[in-house]
């Protein structure tokens, strides 16, 4: 197979297909790109569409967006202590009645399961980004010593991404009436399948190192 092959390659299976021809730096484990799914000299990778193809980069801003649904729910999750409490917003309010209490806290409750979910379901994105950072780093190590770190990393950050993942679609499930918790759900489920095929890809590269020293 030509290089001109090897770059048209593509992937039919589940998640990410992390190639041999990509250069990078065992410093890369510790700093996961959080912006785009690849960084410097891409990867020939393919992932896996969204089934409504909205949104060509899912994962353009994901910080932010993790930094912002976190913010939200612990926003969120303090109105239910409030309200739980029976605390006035301000001090110069008076306490707030039962009905408002309860139905105030019950709202401010459901808004931030709704808010805990895409939390998790980004959280899941970026173990996703790290696992795959971790794995072009082993798929383009040379010795199998030097591949196996970024390996194991590769399959630590694979695990935390499927903890993540479950607990997103979990919560999502509340809200599996509309779209919003559909969106959620697909978005923990992909980000979940990456990152095992992430640290299959690595697996894999620390067995074919080993075996070149075995050579």
């Amino acid at each position: 197979m030509t290089d001109t092959e090897h770059r048209e390659q593509h992937n039919h299976d589940s998640g990410t297909f992390v190639g041999g021809d990509v250069h990078g730096g065992l410093w890369q484990v510790f700093l996961p790109p959080y912006a785009k799914k690849t960084s410097g000299n891409p990867a020939p990778t393919k992932r896996q569409p969204k089934q409504d193809d909205e949104g060509e980069d899912d994962y353009e801003g994901v910080l932010g967006s993790l930094i912002g649904t976190a913010w939200v729910s612990a926003s969120l999750g303090l109105a239910v202590v409030y309200a739980v409490m029976g605390w006035p917003w301000t001090d110069h309010e008076p306490a707030p009645g039962i009905a408002a209490r309860i139905g105030g806290g019950l709202v401010a409750f459901y808004a931030c399961l709704a808010a805990a979910a895409a939390c998790f379901a980004r959280l899941a994105q970026v173990f996703e980004l790290w696992s795959e950072q971790c794995a072009i780093t082993a798929v383009q190590s040379r010795g199998r010593l030097v591949a196996r770190p970024p390996a194991s990393m590769s399959r630590a950050m694979a695990g935390l991404t499927a903890a993540a993942a479950v607990a997103a679609e979990l919560l999502a499930s509340l809200y599996g009436w509309s779209s919003y918790g559909g969106e959620v759900s697909q978005r923990a489920h992909l980000a979940r399948l990456n990152a095992a095929a992430n640290a299959k890809s690595a697996r894999a590269a620390t067995n074919r190192a080993q075996g070149v020293v075995a050579g």
